[in-house]
């Protein structure tokens, strides 16, 4: 073989030898730049749901003894705190859109003795505790400024009712018995209320059989035996998901699903969009990867005119986008399954602020709040997520 050709065929293999070590040192800069500075997060563990009861911001640690609470304060938004009853411990957040509703366990055990009360956002009192008999309390929601819960069987841990806080009595009544565990509540533009179940579908809510004796729930057909962990007012239309990826939408009057491949945890919020003068252009849905994976996050359902659609897709691919950069999207919020997902409204429509008042920033979007499954709350700000101060 000639000597010279084997010299060039060296001075090749070397070449690429150097590009590929090149291309892998820019691939590990690239990572290293969009590595988050980690913060506390001031919230931290397990946060419970998001929820926005009169122009402030609630949300605490799951099984902590306080609810922190983001207002605007003399003009300055920042964070309070307020204590629980003694001896009682968060669960779960819910409004009628009057006052905060908060599931509580006795000594952290929820599987014995529970309570909602009741705590007047206006007074800063808490108020009336409620109890029901033969049940604990496991989940709570609120939809058409009613309050609904989901109660396990004291004795047989295998059966669930579906519970109705009745205001004018006073007192939790079950209106199903030997149901799942009620995952959320949700009211169309119609005014009917749908409850999700994590394994029995959706029910419509039918409040004017209380004196007849036609059935309060109403199975939703199309959606028997769905495994469902979110359910979401989009537009007039109700969007609920399921655990295995599933995704259940009313549009045109009767519910229809697909399946998008997703392990979704039933966190879900709309998103604004600035260059569409504030109207909602995403649906945030929070994801939780399969098995041994490290991708999690959430995924963004494009709106089509604030209405549901059947395209679902990740963080900074396309326009319009929840993320200015997918790269520190991917690094930051994208590692951790999202809980609850919550993007600060305007004050018109119960946020803390008037969007209008940042209108001299370009790059302002308002913030969003994100409930990790155990790394505490994190924020969406100034084009990056990061752990909430």
């Amino acid at each position: 073989m000639n000597r010279t050709w084997i010299n060039r065929l060296k001075t090749s293999f070397i070449f690429l030898i150097l590009l590929l070590f090149s291309c892998s040192q820019d691939s590990v800069f690239v990572d290293i730049s969009n590595e988050l500075e980690p913060k506390d997060p001031l919230i931290d563990g397990s946060p419970t749901n998001i929820v926005a009861v009169k122009n402030k911001i609630y949300a605490g640690t799951r099984m902590g003894d306080k609810i922190h609470c983001y207002a605007n304060t003399n003009g300055v938004l920042g964070w309070d705190t307020i204590p629980l009853p003694s001896g009682y411990y968060l669960g779960q957040l819910a409004t009628d859109g009057d006052s905060l509703y908060v599931l509580m366990f006795e000594n952290r055990d929820p599987l014995k003795s529970s309570r909602l009360r009741r705590y007047n956002v206006s007074s800063d009192r808490w108020e009336i505790p409620y109890t029901v008999s033969g049940y604990s309390i496991q989940t709570i929601f609120g939809a058409g400024n009613k309050i609904f819960a989901g109660g396990q069987h004291q004795i047989n841990r295998d059966k669930f009712a579906i519970i109705y806080l009745n205001n004018a009595e006073d007192s939790l009544k079950p209106i199903i018995h030997g149901k799942s565990l009620l995952k959320g509540a949700a009211q169309n533009a119609s005014g009917t209320i749908y409850l999700a179940t994590a394994g029995t579908g959706m029910f419509s809510f039918n409040e004017s059989a209380f004196d007849t004796d036609d059935p309060v729930c109403v199975p939703v057909d199309g959606t028997e035996k769905a495994n469902l962990n979110g359910i979401m007012n989009v537009g007039g239309n109700i969007v609920a998901v399921g655990a295995d990826g599933t995704v259940y939408s009313d549009i045109g009057g009767r519910f229809i699903n697909f399946n998008a491949g997703l392990n979704f945890t039933g966190a879900m919020c709309l998103w604004a969009d600035r260059k569409n003068q504030w109207k909602p252009s995403l649906l945030l849905l929070g994801i939780r990867g399969r098995g041994t994976s490290t991708t999690h996050g959430y995924r963004e359902m494009v709106l089509d005119n604030g209405r549901p659609t059947l395209e679902i897709k990740s963080p900074g691919d396309d326009s319009p986008t929840s993320v200015a950069n997918k790269a520190k999207y991917d690094a930051g919020i994208g590692t951790h399954p999202v809980e609850s997902i919550f993007q600060l409204p305007d004050f018109s429509s119960g946020g803390p602020f008037y969007y209008r008042d940042f209108t001299d920033d370009p790059a302002w979007e308002p913030p969003i709040f994100a409930a990790t499954s155990k790394n505490g709350l994190w924020s969406y700000r100034k084009g990056e997520w990061n752990a909430e101060e």
